[in-house]
């Protein structure tokens, strides 16, 4: 899997994203629920001005500024990480997708448009699910990356000179 794949990854996340959004906010009013799984999930249409479970709210500059942080952190490990394997290309992509698609709406509105509502959860987005996924995915990566390296160093060790 190339490195490219990070890019389309996160912009197909993008569009996504803001498909669903331009959806939800030109069918839909602020407030306003759709049942699709009766007593599980709904689309809810609100308008979100801090992070997950609307902590901070009213800190776009802080989410925005953490977002530009995120998205270079990501083009720097995208060239100058060796051997990305396609997990890691997922994760950086869907990271990258989900955190580009959030940030869209801050610089535009200051405040991001949630719509997925399952019960007793708060109402995020696409967006949202794609840093969650990625984040995941990243994080799998990294603990598969250090068992590999416990795993070489064990074997590399156990063959000293037969004393013990």
């Amino acid at each position: 899997m190339s490195r490219w794949n990070i890019l389309w990854l996160a912009l197909v996340t993008v569009a996504m994203d803001r498909a669903l959004k331009l959806w939800v906010a030109r069918t839909m009013v602020v407030g306003q629920s759709i049942t699709v799984i009766p007593h599980v999930l709904w689309i809810t249409y609100i308008l979100n001005s801090g992070a997950a479970f609307s902590l901070l709210r009213h800190s776009t500059f802080l989410f925005v500024m953490v977002a530009f942080v995120l998205l270079a952190a990501v083009g720097y490990a995208a060239w100058k990480v060796k051997d990305l394997s396609p997990r890691a290309i997922w994760g950086l992509g869907l990271l990258a997708g989900g955190s580009a698609g959030n940030l869209w709406d801050r610089l535009i509105t200051g405040r991001v448009i949630d719509y997925i509502h399952v019960r007793f959860w708060a109402v995020f987005n696409l967006a949202d699910s794609a840093i969650v996924a990625g984040m995941i995915l990243l994080v799998w990566e990294y603990w598969q990356r250090q068992e590999r390296e416990n795993d070489a160093n064990a074997s590399g060790n156990s063959g000293g000179s037969g004393t013990r």
